[in-house]
């Protein structure tokens, strides 16, 4: 597992408010390594993670104090009408205005110089005005728990969209930088119309290597330098510029092991057939004459071990870990 880690929830990704009453979008974080280290949380407005306008930010957040060493509304429209919460880092509105329908996205990054990419996370929640210019949360993203990939092989990132205006995707990796603002461009799937035809494009080292399952994300292989926390962003093409609400996007940390460590799968010894991949419910191997292939299964389903017609079920289908089954 990451050491320190950042793992920012929600209780609820679309909230209903009201002209001119106080309103909350709740948020909360979780740490890996258990320990309660000071954090800055930022909430931002916009339509995904790399776009996003910051609003509001928080320094030197702790659970224990629940309280900002420094607070500061950073957009001139909120001044007076936005603060943190008293017991968590959400945020509450205490005056609505009409404009306020916005997508707006809970950053929590811990404190301190050598932070990575794991050690920031961020979610989004819509904010629905009912009596101003009302727009819902168009879709859900929803994405692979984090994965533990091993050098030289491949992985799936496994990703769906549910609801409206699932049309495009963008895979990317980050932040890059100390301001948790930029990302680097893994691959994207940009919807076409006549007589454009969808574009599919992969970027920089991943070319060659990176491709698309579905939404979900494939990466054949792997790098020591792939370590890190990708995103899934799916969008609408027709509302780019002014569809914050139909842009959802969520991430998965993946770690990278050495190809010499001790549990990783071989064929050696063993007789044809299909095994689990340790590390990745939704991989198998199958062994031929002691050749080791990587396969994925379909977007979500998980290895089914022992299944008599199919490598991949549903994992309703498939007992622990993988799978949800209780047997009798």
């Amino acid at each position: 597992m990451v050491e320190q880690e950042v793992d920012v929830t929600l209780t609820f990704e679309e909230v209903t408010g009201y002209l001119g009453n106080s309103a909350t979008l709740e948020c909360d974080y979780t740490i890996s390594s258990g320990q309660d280290l000071p954090v800055t949380v930022t909430w931002q407005q916009g339509d995904g993670p790399r776009y996003a306008e910051e609003i509001f930010t928080c320094t030197g957040y702790t659970k224990e104090d629940k309280s900002c060493v420094n607070a500061q509304v950073t957009k001139i429209e909120y001044l007076n009408r936005i603060q943190i919460a008293n017991s968590s880092p959400s945020l509450v509105f205490t005056k609505i205005e009409a404009e306020d329908n916005h997508n707006y996205w809970c950053q929590v990054a811990i404190e301190g110089s050598n932070m990575g990419e794991e050690q920031v996370d961020m979610k989004s929640v819509v904010l629905r005005v009912r009596g101003g210019h009302e727009s819902p949360k168009t879709h859900l993203v929803t994405i692979e728990a984090n994965s533990v990939g091993v050098e030289g092989a491949d992985i799936q990132l496994d990703c769906d969209c549910t609801g409206s205006h699932c049309d495009d995707v963008a895979w990317f990796k980050g932040p890059t930088n100390d301001q948790h603002t930029e990302y680097d461009m893994v691959y994207t799937r940009t919807s076409g119309s006549r007589p454009m035809p969808t574009q599919y494009v992969p970027y920089g080292d991943w070319k060659g290597r990176a491709s698309l399952s579905g939404n979900s994300l494939v990466i054949t292989g792997l790098k020591a330098s792939d370590a890190g926390r990708y995103w899934c962003e799916m969008r609408n093409a027709a509302m780019y510029g002014i569809g914050e609400v139909a842009t959802d996007a969520k991430s998965t940390v993946v770690e990278i092991i050495s190809e010499n460590d001790g549990n990783v799968f071989t064929c050696e010894g063993k007789a044809d057939g299909l095994y689990s991949d340790p590390y990745q419910c939704n991989m198998y191997y199958e062994c031929v004459m002691y050749v080791k292939y990587h396969r994925p299964c379909p977007t979500g389903t998980v290895f089914a071990p022992g299944h008599p017609s199919y490598a991949c079920e549903h994992p309703a289908n498939v007992p622990a870990p993988c799978g949800t089954l209780k047997n009798n």
